[in-house]
């Protein structure tokens, strides 16, 4: 489902080829990747987690940056939601219809006392790419099961010449670029083709 190149406010990802048996994805060990020797000033990530939003720090040179890896499924944003709290009532009797030994009888009404509000909120990250749907294991579709893949930057400071990810191996990376400014200055590239490969790790 994911394409051979994502765009994203001037920037372009270019993922690994979708091919059967091959990684396109890294999870985050603490890996090291040496960073190109051109002027750039930002380096921008297209990452998502999985098992819920992920907070992990990302290392460039020797500036550590927090961020919050957001989820690769679910929603990014909700109104405010009722509760409620399921309740019994007795069904009565119809109108002229003979008298029932099993009366009283009851039913479930799931909206039958409002308990609470369950507040909005909306997820901050940028969305680099987008789908309605997603696929099993078996590729068959998931409908209305939203997969997101979220666009991180980081500043990068002039000395740094090296980017060092966190070790939470619910962080998915798929690819990682450099710009100066907004011009993009290094040809986007997938992130596990430019791993040395002690320290590859698959999705």
């Amino acid at each position: 489902m994911l394409p051979a190149k994502v765009d994203y406010a001037g920037v372009s990802f270019t993922l690994a080829p979708a091919t059967t048996g091959k990684p396109n994805a890294v999870t985050t060990d603490g890996q090291t990747i040496h960073l190109p020797a051109d002027k750039f000033n930002r380096l921008y990530l297209l990452a998502a987690a999985a098992n819920g939003d992920q907070q992990a720090d990302f290392k460039v040179g020797d500036k550590s940056v927090n961020l919050n890896v957001q989820d690769w499924t679910g929603f990014v944003g909700q109104w405010d939601d009722r509760i409620f709290k399921t309740t019994e009532e007795t069904i009565p009797p119809r109108s002229g219809a003979p008298p029932q030994s099993n009366w009283p009888q009851v039913r479930l009404n799931e909206y039958g006392e409002l308990i609470g509000i369950r507040p909005g909120y909306i997820k901050r990250a940028d969305i680099g790419w987008f789908a309605s749907h997603r696929h099993d294991a078996a590729a068959s579709n998931e409908p209305y099961a939203y997969s997101y893949l979220f666009a991180y930057a980081i500043d990068v400071p002039s000395n740094a010449s090296t980017f060092t990810l966190p070790r939470n191996h619910n962080i998915r990376i798929l690819a990682v670029t450099v710009a100066n400014q907004n011009t993009q200055a290094w040809p986007a590239q997938p992130l596990y083709d430019v791993l040395d490969p002690a320290e590859k790790r698959t999705k």
